[in-house]
């Protein structure tokens, strides 16, 4: 019964050291709510720069279509 009981303090130990370096590394990820909030902020970022980007070139094609023949 000793030798059991040896064997299951030793086993709850290493678990518990386990599962400190899985909570340690559970710390780096990212959560779902952080994720979201920066996709949100570079989409408005790209639509932001996009609409510069979108009416040059619009401007860019109407000169070519009308000047060059």
């Amino acid at each position: 019964m000793e030798a059991r009981i040896c064997v299951l303090e030793t086993f709850a130990i290493e678990t518990r050291d386990r599962l400190a370096r899985i909570e340690t590394r559970l710390d780096r990820f990212v959560t779902k709510e952080y994720l979201h909030k920066e996709l949100y902020l570079m989409t408005w970022r790209i639509l932001s720069g996009g609409a510069v980007i979108g009416t040059t070139l619009v401007t860019v094609v109407y000169w070519i279509a009308r000047n060059v023949h």
